[in-house]
């Protein structure tokens, strides 16, 4: 058996592909990137093409032949999706559509994981008692969330019409080691690193510290994603959550206290966004009657998140890319 990742480089895909190592399965990664060398699993196959280029889909499908996919690939930045909407739609709509049409003819027996948001679930008026279950629908505030909900809609045609085994999973918050600076905890954590370590002004610049999220680690989202796509029924959707919430300067002074340091804050308005969701749970019942449940606290998280990121910065030094990149 096989098992392909799209979107295999990102931080969720690397923790899959880590976790299945040990399965006897052939691992493939397929995105449109070479990895970096923080981002490279061992026992893969990394394959490169466009999600949007139906014959480098079909080429990647037909070398793999796979039996178990997780379709991880998509822009996943909320901030971005503001900035290139289009971009956005076109790559986790149209990206999927290629991508479940070229399944469809060459491998249309394959289990299929389509990743989904929680952000479809938008704002509540019951912003303090509300934990989003699965069967909610959907109330999305911004282009990312709406090209999801509307992925998962796609998904469900291709499961209706044609009778593909598809499931779909919709993490809450998540981080972690390997985790893209384009987020909120991993760039403040590399602004941490190198304050630290590096003699950077002590001053971390961030948007909005007073919003909350539901937040779990990559890890375990990855365990809880193998969990739904090798137990669950087609067309089942699950929450993956651990159902109580963190403000983000919690998380935050966390990390300060992990990197042993004393600093500012400022805000920076480029991370700012007028219609954020101040507070974002699930309701993990489901996902949890699976038999899963979180494994890692939010402690050891960041953690591993400020540990691997200093490893992370100094890999980038020894390899001449010394400018702040955003992976």
């Amino acid at each position: 058996m096989s098992i392909l990742v799209t979107g295999g480089t990102g931080a969720l895909g690397f923790h899959l592909l880590s976790t299945l190592r040990g399965t006897n399965h052939e691992l493939f990664s397929f995105s449109d990137e070479q990895p970096q060398p923080w981002q490279k699993s061992e026992g893969v196959e990394y394959l490169n093409g466009d999600l949007l280029n139906f014959k480098d889909v079909y080429e990647v499908l037909q070398k793999v032949q796979p039996t178990h996919i997780y379709h991880l690939a998509s822009q996943s930045s909320v901030g971005l999706s503001y900035k290139k909407p289009y971009e956005t739609l076109s790559i986790n709509l149209l990206g999927t559509q290629t991508f479940l049409e070229a399944a469809r003819q060459v491998c249309p027996k394959a289990k299929i994981l389509l990743l989904s948001s929680s952000e479809i679930y938008g704002r509540t008026d019951q912003l303090l008692t509300c934990l989003h279950k699965e069967s909610d629908l959907p109330n999305p505030l911004t282009p990312y969330a709406t090209s999801k909900a509307c992925m998962e809609l796609l998904g469900n045609q291709f499961r209706n019409a044609h009778g593909l085994h598809i499931v779909f999973a919709r993490p809450f918050h998540f981080t972690g080691p390997h985790h893209s600076r384009r987020f909120v905890l991993p760039s403040i954590a590399h602004q941490l690193v190198k304050i630290k370590h590096y003699g950077a002004e002590p001053v971390v610049y961030s948007g909005s510290l007073d919003v909350s999220r539901d937040v779990v680690d990559v890890r375990d989202v990855a365990r809880g994603m193998i969990q739904i796509l090798n137990t669950a029924e087609s067309g089942e959707v699950f929450n993956i959550c651990c159902g109580k919430s963190y403000t983000f300067r919690e998380l935050v002074e966390m990390l300060v206290d992990i990197a042993g340091v004393s600093v500012d804050f400022r805000v920076d308005p480029t991370y700012e966004r007028s219609n954020d969701i101040p507070l974002l749970i699930g309701d993990p019942a489901k996902i949890t009657a699976l038999g899963w449940k979180p494994m890692i606290t939010i402690e050891d998280c960041l953690t591993d998140l400020f540990n691997e990121m200093v490893v992370r910065r100094r890999t980038e030094l020894m390899n001449g890319m010394g400018k702040d990149l955003r992976l």
